[in-house]
């Protein structure tokens, strides 16, 4: 009942910026946001997200191919065949417009499920940093004030709760997220310092 309870919470507050999120499979952006930082082969998507993200996204080669298949198939990402001396031709893959556009939408805007933040939070920020290092702080902000609602409404269902292990798991859960704030608060404080 709490779980039904926080998801008809946050859905209708989140709604919009929920929608655009939950139609793509997560593991799209990675690829995006390679693209995004300029044309690539497969190989060199493969190479570089082992190489920067890759403890937090692993890919195989095959995923990265059959994701790029379908962004292509969308619209979002288009190649070009590059024939190579001595070697087989191979695919340079781009951002399209569209692709550009959803690209740029998925890294502005902050996670709304907090089991997304170890993956989707820490990639967008990263690419972030990367491709648009001027938008960093706004991104922050953005989580932080998702967060910070969290917090809101999760002290605000522990005056609710209908028996103690209810409380409990609200408590953990307010613990995490004021763990995350204070996380992003020294990401925005290390934000400042570099300035």
């Amino acid at each position: 009942m709490l779980d039904d309870i926080l998801s008809h919470v946050m859905t209708r507050q989140y709604l919009n910026t929920a929608k655009t999120e939950s139609s793509r499979n997560p593991a799209e952006y990675p690829l995006l946001g390679i693209l995004a930082l300029g044309e690539a082969h497969g190989y060199d998507i493969s190479r570089r997200l082992k190489e920067e993200v890759g403890l937090i996204w692993r890919l195989g080669k095959s995923q990265i191919y059959a994701l790029l298949a379908k962004l292509e198939r969308e619209g979002l990402v288009t190649h070009e065949r590059v024939g190579q001396d001595n070697l087989p031709a191979k695919n340079i893959f781009s951002l399209t417009p569209e692709g550009t556009q959803v690209a740029k939408e998925w890294l502005e805007h902050p996670v709304n499920h907090f089991r997304d933040m170890r993956l989707e939070f820490v990639t967008k920020l990263w690419f972030v940093r990367q491709a648009f290092p001027d938008q960093e702080r706004l991104l922050i902000e953005k989580q932080l004030a998702v967060c910070r609602k969290k917090v809101e409404v999760f002290e605000g269902l522990k005056e609710s709760c209908g028996n103690q292990a209810e409380a409990l798991s609200i408590d953990f859960r307010v613990t995490v997220v004021k763990s995350t704030v204070s996380w992003l608060e020294g990401l925005l404080d290390s934000i400042q310092i570099e300035t």
